[in-house]
């Protein structure tokens, strides 16, 4: 305990507040962590002139949004990430405009969509954001021109322009006021730092290069101390759309890792080879609309969780877990190949999900900082992949949300083998494998004004569990099990306080499993920012069978609108068996420096 309170003292400068939690659940263990963003409330209003039809979208936070184009038919749409729709709009708000009607759903968990019918294929549109000042908090603008009135102001300045719509200068000095949304992840297909859209090739329009470069360092304080990461990271991404209607998004990612160079006496050989550099395909996919369903094909990130941070119920995403659930929620997902149809219909949102070559946890080889399983450094252990060429192994599922009296509830089934592998013993020695897996589940949220309720539940059928037991051959033993969790997120002013109740039940429990029949835990934690440019967090998480825990303060703070700077601590302790003292040894500070382009 000694130990613990020195490395707090010792860290004590980097957080001058209390923090947000970001949570998340393994697939063998009811709760890790992740990233976590706070919900923002978004409300519509429309003003009509002639030639010209504007749309205000009026946000609680700085929004981080994706705005694009659908054609057959003809539509606009723009996805709000963590946010909720305040009020069902009037359903004569665009009356005598181009628009003939607007949709809304929940997309991905916590993607806000807004979908507008366009009665007339000549609409032009533009779109812009306005901080807070005294006309009001954070706008997303869209102003709607009429193709007579797009040719006629055009020909004078190339571009519509307005009396009454804001001047260069105004939109400038309302730059610098918008912070960058939680997590600091710029919007998808949106121009990042300022970037202008790159030039076009024939047939493809709007196209938009974007990314971050990285430096990041942890140095691991536990004995014997030692540097875990050193770590180079590039990510560049390009979007566009094609004539035809259609739109496209390629992202990719370069990263070296110097400190398995340098600690080459620390690291097993196969841990040095593991994560010394990396190269990965991000996202390649295709968007289009075909009647009243959307469509999208190939690597992509699909997410059915709704509570931010959480993968309990977003049983579809794979993960990078070679740094435990330390690193930010996006940047760890592992995207699936897939096909995803998906349509909205009022209030309701249907999606169904086909993953042919599924992607799994990355989680390291043995000897590594934060490897899930109790095998000592150098140990051997194969992988069995399942042939993606069986139809049996592949992903097949669907989800349904619908929006009722300001609860945003929703259903799922998955079927898969699963992300998370599971260690068997045979006769050959150690083994990873992916069981074939069944998943029933659900998700609520409900905005009270004061404060947001969410929960999840998942019941799943097929997973293995270890086992103790001299009958179990293979060191595991099948049972059904229920993860729940339910939390509470309370904003005030410039702090946002969190707590959340997780657990999981076995259902077939036998004396021999190393789990109890029921665990369950905790994560604490409170939020502060400082304007916008700084933000300060502590998250706490605990096992309440084993009293380990996990201790995680950290700062960030906003340079510029392109460069920020983070640093923290990620401290575990207690009992070895749990979930967070396994990583007794693994206590580390670290410090990183991103810059968005």
């Amino acid at each position: 305990m000694n130990r613990v309170l020195s490395a707090c003292r010792a860290v004590a400068f980097l957080c001058t507040a209390l923090v947000v939690p970001s949570f998340a659940l393994a697939a063998n263990e009811p709760g890790v962590v992740a990233g976590q963003a706070a919900q923002a409330s978004a409300s519509v209003r429309v003003g009509r002139e002639p030639g010209r039809t504007r749309m205000v979208v009026d946000i609680s936070a700085a929004p981080q949004y994706d705005l694009f184009e659908l054609s057959g038919p003809d539509r606009i749409v723009i996805d709000l990430k963590h946010t909720v729709l305040a009020s069902t709009p009037a359903p004569a708000l665009f009356a005598a405009t181009p628009v003939a009607g607007m949709r809304t759903g929940v997309r991905e968990g916590h993607t806000l969509r807004l979908v507008l019918d366009l009665a007339d294929s000549g609409v032009h549109h533009e779109s812009f954001v306005l901080g807070p000042d005294a006309n009001g908090g954070y706008r997303l603008v869209l102003d709607l021109y009429s193709r007579e009135n797009r040719v006629a102001q055009g020909a004078a300045s190339g571009r519509p322009t307005l009396d009454s719509a804001p001047k260069p200068a105004a939109v400038a000095d309302a730059a610098p006021r918008v912070a960058r949304p939680q997590r600091r992840q710029p919007a998808p297909g949106a121009p990042v730092g300022g970037a202008a859209p790159s030039a076009s090739p024939a047939g493809i329009s709007d196209v938009l290069v974007g990314g971050y470069g990285e430096l990041a360092a942890a140095y691991t304080t536990a004995q014997p101390e030692h540097w875990s990461k050193l770590r180079a990271r590039l990510e560049v991404g390009v979007s566009g759309s094609f004539d035809w209607g259609a739109r496209f998004k390629v992202v990719g990612r370069l990263e070296g890792d110097g400190a398995y160079s340098l600690e080459d006496d620390f690291y097993p050989a196969a841990v040095r080879h593991d994560q010394r550099h990396d190269a990965s395909l991000r996202e390649a996919y295709l968007d289009f609309g075909a009647g009243n369903w959307e469509y999208r094909l190939g690597r992509q990130h699909v997410v059915w969780g709704e509570m931010v941070g959480l993968f309990l119920a977003d049983v579809v995403s794979a993960r990078d877990t070679r740094e435990f659930y330390l690193e930010e929620f996006e940047t760890m997902r592992i995207p699936q190949w897939a096909v995803r149809a998906e349509r909205f219909a009022g209030d309701a949102h249907l999606e169904l999900l086909w993953v042919p070559y599924p992607s799994y946890d990355r989680i390291g080889e043995p000897g590594a900082d934060f490897y899930p399983f109790p095998v000592a450094a150098g140990t051997p252990v194969a992988e069995r992949t399942p042939s993606r060429s069986k139809l049996s192994n592949h992903g097949l599922g669907g989800r349904f949300s619908y929006l009722l009296d300001g609860w945003d509830l929703s259903g799922f089934y998955y079927q898969s083998t699963d992300v998370a592998p599971m260690l068997y013993q045979t006769a050959d020695g150690l083994e990873l494998r992916h069981d074939r897996i069944q998943q029933f589940g659900g998700t609520f949220s409900k905005d009270f004004r004061d404060f947001v309720f969410k929960g999840e539940a998942v019941y799943t059928r097929g997973r293995s569990f270890f086992s103790l037991d001299p009958a179990a051959i293979s060191g595991s033993a099948e049972s059904d099990g229920l993860d729940y969790v339910m939390g509470v997120m309370l904003p005030w002013g410039d702090w946002r306080f969190d707590a959340q109740f997780y657990g999981r039940h076995l259902a077939d429990y036998s004396a021999g499993l190393v789990s109890d029949r029921n665990e369950t835990g905790l994560t604490l934690l409170v939020n502060r920012r400082f304007g916008d440019r700084v933000e300060a967090e502590v998250l706490y998480l605990t096992g309440l069978n084993r009293n380990d825990w996990s201790l995680q303060p950290r700062v960030s703070w906003s340079v510029t609108q392109e460069w920020r700077l983070q640093f923290g601590a990620d401290l575990f302790g207690g009992d070895e068996v749990g979930l967070f003292g396994q990583y007794d040894a693994s206590d580390r500070v670290f410090v990183e420096l991103r810059r968005w382009f």
